[in-house]
């Protein structure tokens, strides 16, 4: 028997004595092309040769990962289709061409790999001639099939680089076919396999259709690892081979087969799990989102096969280390990332068998009192309220022969989106359009931190709003302005405005918002202004400097995370402050000691290197050549802004490799040296497989030294003046009953809000508030209170606000329902407000934000406030 990871080595020698150069598997994630979720065929990575715009490559050959789910509804239900794979293939750019391509094709598949000739058939595009021809010298005309354009035409899109391809046939024998007289390569059924594609790029196709000759045409190869593996060693399927027998084992050590079925879902299960294992392994963990989703999607799917053979238990992590064992071969870097996959794929199993229990009984009770087809309506319920995943609901009534109506399906989801937007009418109205009709705000900041500006609209806030606030806080907007409107995480600046001819202090802007590329200006003035003056805004200095050393030190940061615990690290959102910043980012597990201890190290090591920090502004797509970190979820323009630390950038080539490339629209150091100083304070969790670190830098470390420093003079004052052995067990006990009374007391707090909880529940337009004071205690207890609550009412569409006020300080937890988010309804805008109006730092995800500061409006009536700004 010939294995797998023979065949891989036999096919890269076979063209390496071609002369072609050898390349490495690229990522699942296309480096070639990042707008591509994922690498779904061997010439990704060779993209940029294909369109000519690299050269010096003429011929190459590798075995690339591959990731589709395309077919994923088949993937166990036949012997062929997988969601992973692996291509094998070989690649010309402009060098040679049909004839090369098919007589080494042919070579390899009858000499090397020794397949039996009498069962080869080969399929042509019917109009290419050329092709023909050259095949019909090596095989019998009566094994050629010309066959359309929907099979033998390939199209990298509606336009661009396409053309004609022929494929190798392999007649897997009478057992598999559909038994007619007429079956043969062009019949759908499953006894003759598509073994190789050799696509002949060579046309341009216009939006008219018009076919144009490539100056330079291109040879695209591909062939299926399993599917080769299969027939090379006369199986019945590709979960027969190596690649998937020794899984498939290794899960019949805890699963027995129950129903016919059993083989369909175990073969499923395999293919999910290896899909699973590799993309973790590159970073991709399962989320909402984008790539992540799709992650989510595939463990889920082999989870609901994993319940119907009646296996309740967390069970996919258990088999990861059989996949790494089988592939390491290979791929020697799963080795590494083995324990932090299982760990993963561990916490989404529990996480989602919570939940499929009760989405599975919902939907058999549907089923039981449905004759045949089902309300839209009540399928979108059971996708919107209980969170079950519509794929799975389309699979299961597609299992039990029962349709849906999905007009209706689409009308419920249509509702609850208006029903989404017209609660936030109101805050639109607000926060947004009224400032849309001033023109864009020219930003001065980056080189300057004073400038003469014209006054473009004077706006008081909301009328009712204005009264709780009990403030004359107006809202200026000026034609340019030197001050950075909050946005990307960075906090606005605070200044003042003088008056052109005296100098005079006229105004103070408190704080600064971005809507829209309109930068609006809080202010408080302090004499009468008119539009169309001209005033002198300057930024308040230092605290601009100190935002900007927090604002490098979150790029040192990132990159160091990556560094220490490995590529996957991804920023998730940030608060730059003048007095600290946080950072979230993608990672399964809390950090040890030692590897907080690493990172801050690496930071401080670059801070100490005093690296040039440099802006660059370039296209996106050179950016993303240069490798610039950006974040997934954010819309670039074309031209953006590329910040760069250490390292040296020229003509669009990397001369020197920087420690740090990042897409940022923020303001920064010039030099990391200005940073001085870098102390992590916290790292914690904000959310599955989401940590969060909080950190100082520069004069914050400096009086945070002195503060630990004077308790450490406190503490070896009180050590010297009693004996030592007397006093530490006294020391353990005071520390251990103060944290049986702190829990107690925290109990009591709870039992006592929950007493009078529903007397806080309001309504207004279908979304339910509890907004709650909580004097004199800290945000660690207003988040635990939300937790409860949340799990209470996780069902209905509730807001959860509870802010907690000692001495001049606000903290503040906001919570959305898991219902209510299904409904569009974000954290978002809500923070948004929150922070604009009262001039706190709140901040989080869709569904949780926390934060707080200080007061600076006194004598408030906050719950008043707070129902406006929500509400």
């Amino acid at each position: 028997m010939t294995n797998s990871h023979q065949i891989r080595e036999i096919f890269l020698k076979y063209f390496e004595s071609l002369d072609h150069i050898v390349f490495k598997s690229d990522s699942l994630i296309p480096s070639a092309d990042p707008s591509l979720l994922f690498t779904t065929a061997g010439m990704v990575q060779f993209k940029d040769y294909f369109l000519g715009k690299k050269t010096g490559l003429k011929r190459a050959c590798s075995v690339q990962k591959c990731l589709r789910t395309s077919d994923i509804e088949k993937v166990g239900h036949t012997f062929r289709h997988l969601t992973f794979f692996e291509m094998l293939g070989n690649f010309s750019f402009g060098d040679y061409f049909k004839k090369e391509a098919i007589e080494w094709a042919w070579k390899f598949i009858t000499d090397v790999i020794q397949l039996d000739r009498s069962r080869i058939y080969i399929t042509v595009y019917k109009h290419d001639e050329e092709a023909y021809e050259i095949w019909s010298k090596i095989v019998s005309k009566e094994r050629i099939y010309k066959l359309s354009e929907e099979t033998n035409f390939w199209k990298m899109g509606n336009t661009g680089p396409c053309g004609p391809c022929s494929e190798i046939i392999y007649d897997l024998g009478e057992n598999f076919g559909c038994k007619r007289p007429s079956c043969g390569p062009d019949c759908e059924c499953n006894r003759f396999l598509e073994v190789w594609n050799l696509v002949f790029t060579q046309f341009d196709l216009q939006p008219d259709g018009k076919l144009i000759p490539l100056k330079q045409k291109n040879i695209d190869t591909g062939m299926g690892l399993e599917r080769l593996c299969m027939v090379v060693n006369n199986l019945n399927s590709v979960f027969e081979t190596d690649l998937f027998f020794p899984i498939r084992q290794e899960l019949l050590k805890y699963i027995s087969p129950s129903t016919l079925d059993s083989t369909t879902y175990i073969n499923a299960i395999s293919d999910h799990i290896r899909a699973a294992t590799f993309a973790i392994s590159e970073g991709i963990l399962p989320s909402n989102e984008a790539r992540g989703y799709v992650i989510r999607k595939i463990i889920r799917r082999a989870l609901r096969y994993v319940k119907l053979l009646n296996y309740n238990q967390p069970i996919l992590y258990k088999i990861v280390p059989k996949v790494v064992e089988i592939m390491k071969t290979s791929y020697p870097e799963l080795e590494l990332h083995r324990e932090k996959v299982a760990l993963i794929i561990k916490s989404e199993e529990e996480k989602f068998l919570e939940t499929l229990d009760s989405g599975l009984n919902l939907i058999e009770e549907v089923v039981k009192e449905s004759k045949g087809k089902i309300s839209g309506e009540i399928i979108f319920k059971l996708y919107d309220t209980y969170g079950f995943p519509k794929e799975l609901i389309d699979e299961i009534l597609k299992e039990k022969n029962i349709s849906y109506d999905e007009e209706e399906f689409l009308e419920a989801q249509k509702k609850a989106k208006e029903i989404a937007k017209a609660s936030w009418k109101g805050i639109k109205a607000i926060s947004k359009d009224i400032y849309t009709s001033f023109p864009s705000t020219i930003f001065l900041g980056y080189s300057q931190l004073s400038a003469t500006a014209r006054i473009l609209g004077i706006i008081k806030e909301n009328q009712k709003l204005n009264k709780a606030l009990k403030t004359d806080l107006v809202e200026i907007i000026f034609d340019k302005t030197p001050f950075y409107g909050e946005s990307g995480g960075q906090i606005g600046d605070s200044g003042v405005i003088e008056s052109v001819e005296d100098k005079k202090v006229i105004g103070e802007i408190k704080d600064t918002k971005k809507v829209e590329n309109r930068i609006i200006h809080i202010t408080k003035l302090y004499e009468n202004i008119e539009i169309n003056n001209e005033v002198v805004l300057k930024v308040d200095i230092e605290r601009r400097k100190n935002i900007m050393r927090h604002h490098t030190a979150t790029h040192l940061l990132h990159r160091a995370l990556k560094e220490v615990l490995g590529s996957h690290v991804a920023q998730a959102g940030s608060l730059v402050a003048d007095d600290y910043f946080r950072f979230d980012f993608i990672h399964w597990k809390a950090l040890t000691e030692d590897e907080i201890l690493q990172v801050e190290k690496i930071v401080n090591q670059k801070i100490l290197e005093c690296l040039p920090v440099s802006i660059i502004e370039t296209d996106l797509e050179i950016a993303k050549k240069l490798g610039a970190v950006a974040l997934f979820e954010e819309k670039y323009e074309k031209k953006v802004r590329m910040v760069v630390i250490g390292g040296r950038i020229e003509n669009e080539e990397i001369i020197e490799q920087p420690f740090s490339i990042e897409l940022c629209g923020g303001t920064h150091c010039y030099n990391t040296g200005e940073i001085g100083i870098f102390k992590i304070l916290s790292e914690s969790s904000v959310g599955t497989n989401l940590r969060r670190i909080e950190a100082i830098c520069g004069k914050k470390v400096y009086q945070y030294i002195n503060y630990i420093t004077q308790k450490l003079t406190e503490i070896s004052e009180l050590l010297s003046t009693k004996n030592y052995e007397e006093i530490l067990p006294k020391i353990e006990k005071i520390i251990q009953q103060n944290k049986q009374l702190q829990k107690e007391i925290e109990n009591l707090k709870l039992g006592l809000i929950f007493q009078k909880a529903q007397e806080l529940l309001e309504e207004k337009n279908g979304i339910k508030f509890y907004i709650k004071h909580i004097p004199d205690t800290d945000i660690k207890f207003l988040r635990t209170l939300s937790d409860e609550l949340t799990k209470k009412y996780r069902n209905e569409s509730y807001l959860i606000l509870l802010y907690s006020t000692k001495d001049e300080k606000i903290s503040v937890v906001l919570r959305i329902t898991e219902k209510l988010l299904k409904e569009g309804i974000t954290t978002k805008k809500f923070i948004e407000k929150i922070n604009f109006n009262l001039g706190i730092k709140l901040g989080g995800r869709d569904d949780f934000a926390q934060g707080g500061g200080t007061l600076k409006i006194k004598d408030l009536s906050l719950i008043d406030i707070f129902q406006i700004l929500i509400k």
